[in-house]
């Protein structure tokens, strides 16, 4: 869950430091994959005139503690220099092997003469082994803890092992080497002005810049690396054991190349090339990339050609730069606390997003292009798997029952480690829905090749164009919440459970019977951009529950004669469409106000957890104006027996019935009221105040809101 970028300018006018500054923007706009640690590296004049690299890494987040470190260090290189071509990549680090600290922030290198440095995004699953193995060779010294510094330390070994190889060569040897996932960039003091770059499982991608055409050609190579393949081949059976040489051989194919070069070489115009692990980490710095496949390896060249061998299935087409406006992290956060209490309030802007276009009012219609195509297949499928993790299976859960009301078909809601964990035994006749705000979450991606490999129908639902599921599914649908950097997702979830609707309508519109349900809830979409702001201009009822949920912790902590943390615990019932909701709220809170809370189905109190409930201890519950209002009063009054009065958010028009459970009025608890809309999209609006709260919460105990403990955006490992 790192993100990695680099950018080689041929014919540059840009300084050593500008180009430093350049790679801190980059890592900021990454940051949300990991904020532990931060580092860079550049091809630059020393201090004592010599070529070489320099590396600047620092302990947290890159737009705050990056560039201390840059002016700190700057002393020793050549600051002002501007090269005809200037290298750099950069790092920001979410820990996953090794504590948060300088000695494991990449980029890492070979040794201290920095033959091979590089910068790695994924995980290595048998970097122990690599590790003893060049021990044993070698005795070689590591450094850190990370499962990435036997990259280099291998690329060396490789390259002492084949001299007469270049720099691809030695890259294609390590990766063969290599389990797991990765990608990689590559700088080297041996290979002074190139940059190589590869990719296998994780996402890599390539933004070209250029003042002149850039000319494409193709071809077969001429040549075979039988030599340095076949010790390769040799030294990961050594690693892994005997007979482990299957993948090796495949990759051992020869390659196909194509190579992109200026076409106007004489007036030396200037060429850019940006690698990164994201899409809006481009924005802002050109609007053509391309995708780097799996096993691919791209080699940017001191004459500023970037070459790119594959080996991967697919036509040259695949690898064509393609022109795409990147979506930008907004700047308009000046008015809020922060990028999430931004994006809370973006909903309205995101819930018409996600309908443009798509929702015909007048005569009660939608049209997805995206799976348009696929409409007949899908409706012809048995069975719908909606399969994600964390916020993404929540919005799957909160469609859950409507998408089975429309379609007339078993809905299963899976997270995807369980789905591949149970081995879920898939048919061709299978719909499996693949829901991920990045695009790139490693367990539903492995979810997604079990069932590409089992030949169902896949349809994706992301907020990334251009990301692993949207290349690697049948058809998809964008959900067009702009980017999203706040590490708790919020605007994603909304837009996610409004494309899932969508679905559901698309696939049913064509049923008479279906004809009354889906006007219902067309209507209603047509009112919940407005609703939504409605919702938003509630702020201050939400920061006095922070303050009444405080209260009753510390009075339930006064109160406390064993020793527990339950004064630091709070409930969030619901059930129907708001058990989702309870389930997201409880994520939320946990996530960025670090409080231990749990999302309930109402029903289940009597089951067990009404064990934990005493006067006092904070309950949310969810009592809105649908089938299941009357099970949720029944749970209130349950709780109020055992001298717990819950928190309660109920519809607008309900709060007579409310005051009828009580005595009078005075007994009446604290309760949130919400506009009414159709029942499948209640959840929406109910979502909304619980995004708020837990803000609040947070920024009451003092937490970083937009960058949680332990936690990252995208999660790719």
């Amino acid at each position: 869950m790192c993100g990695i970028c680099g950018c080689v300018f041929f014919n540059s006018t840009v300084s050593s430091l500008e180009l430093l500054r350049q790679l801190q923007h980059s890592m900021a706009r990454m940051e949300y994959r990991g904020y532990d640690s931060c580092g860079a590296a550049i091809q630059c004049q020393l201090r004592n005139g010599d070529p070489g690299i320099e590396l600047f890494k620092a302990v947290g987040s890159p737009s705050e503690t990056f560039w201390p470190v840059v002016e700190a260090g700057v002393d020793q290189i050549n600051p002002a220099l501007v090269q005809p071509i200037q290298l750099g990549m950069g790092h920001t680090r979410w820990a996953t092997h090794g504590e948060a600290g300088v000695r494991n922030c990449h980029p890492h290198v070979s040794s201290d003469k920095k033959e091979f440095v590089v910068v790695h995004n994924g995980q290595i699953t048998n970097f122990a082994q690599i590790r003893n193995y060049l021990k044993a060779q070698r005795n070689w010294d590591f450094y850190s803890e990370t499962d990435t510094e036997v990259i280099p330390k291998l690329a060396l070994y490789f390259y002492e092992q084949t001299p007469n190889a270049t720099f691809p060569d030695v890259v294609e040897q390590v990766c063969q080497v290599l389990d797991g996932a990765y990608a990689l960039i590559f700088m080297s003091t041996l290979f002074p002005n190139e940059v190589v770059a590869t990719k296998c499982g994780s996402p890599l991608i390539i933004g070209v810049k250029s003042d002149s055409r850039l000319q494409l050609s193709d071809c077969r190579t001429s040549f075979k690396r039988t030599e340095s393949a076949a010790y390769a081949n040799a030294v990961r059976e050594e690693v892994n054991g005997s007979g482990d040489n299957a993948e090796a051989e495949y990759r051992m194919d020869e390659p196909n190349h194509m190579i992109y070069k200026p076409s106007d070489t004489k007036s030396k115009p200037k060429v850019q090339y940006y690698f990164s692990s994201d899409r809006p980490a481009l924005g802002g710095l050109t609007s053509y990339c391309l995708d780097l496949h799996d096993f691919d390896i791209a080699h940017a060249r001191g004459n500023g050609e970037l070459e790119i061998s594959y080996k991967y299935p697919g036509s040259i087409a695949d690898r064509h730069l393609k022109h795409q406006e990147f979506d930008q992290v907004s700047e308009e956060e000046n008015i809020f606390s922060c990028k999430t209490e931004q994006e809370i309030h973006q909903q309205r802007a995101t819930i018409e997003s996600a309908v443009r276009g798509r929702v015909d009012f007048d005569n009660h219609a939608v049209k997805l292009g995206g799976i348009q195509a696929y409409l007949h297949e899908i409706r012809r499928t048995n069975r719908i798997y909606m399969i994600g993790m964390g916020t993404s299976t929540h919005a799957a859960l909160a469609t859950q029952k409507i998408l089975t009301s429309l379609t007339n078909k078993s809905v299963s809601v899976v997270q995807a480690t369980q789905f591949i964990d149970m081995e879920e035994p898939i048919a061709k006749t299978d719909l499996c829905i693949f829901i991920s705000q990045s695009g790139e979450t490693a367990d539903t991606k492995a979810a997604l090749d079990y069932c590409n490999q089992a030949g169902a129908l896949t349809l994706g639902i992301t907020n990334v164009v251009g990301s692993s599921i949207c290349q690697n599914t049948t058809c998809g649908i964008h959900v067009n919440a702009g980017v999203e950097v706040g590490v708790a997702s919020t605007k994603a979830y909304t837009s996610q459970y409004i494309c899932l609707v969508l679905l559901g309508i698309a696939i049913a519109q064509d049923y008479f019977s279906m004809k009354d349900q889906i006007r219902e809830i067309i209507d209603g979409l047509r009112e919940l951009p407005m609703k939504a702001e409605e919702v938003l201009n509630h702020k201050q009822e939400l920061k006095e529950l922070v303050e009444l949920i405080q209260e009753r912790q510390a009075i339930v902590k006064e109160g406390m004669t064993f020793n527990t943390d339950k004064s630091n615990s709070l409930y969030i019932l619901g059930r129907g469409y708001q058990y989702a909701v309870a389930r997201e709220a409880a994520l939320k809170i946990k996530e960025i106000a670090y409080m231990h809370a749990e999302g309930l189905c109402a029903s289940e109190l009597k089951h067990g957890p009404l064990a934990m409930v005493q006067e006092n201890f904070p309950v949310i519950l969810f009592a809105l104006n649908d089938q299941f209002k009357t099970h949720a009063f029944n749970a209130m009054n349950q709780l109020v027996s055992r001298g717990c009065v819950p928190f309660l958010v109920i519809t607008e028009g309900d709060e007579l019935e409310l005051e009828n459970n009580f005595k009078n009025k005075a007994e009446v608890p604290f309760h949130f009221v919400l506009p009414k809309s159709t029942p499948c999209l209640q959840g929406i609006l109910a979502v909304i105040p619980m995004q708020l709260l837990s803000l609040y919460l947070a920024q009451a105990r003092g937490c970083n809101v937009d960058q949680p403990r332990n936690l990252a955006k995208s999660v790719t490992v």
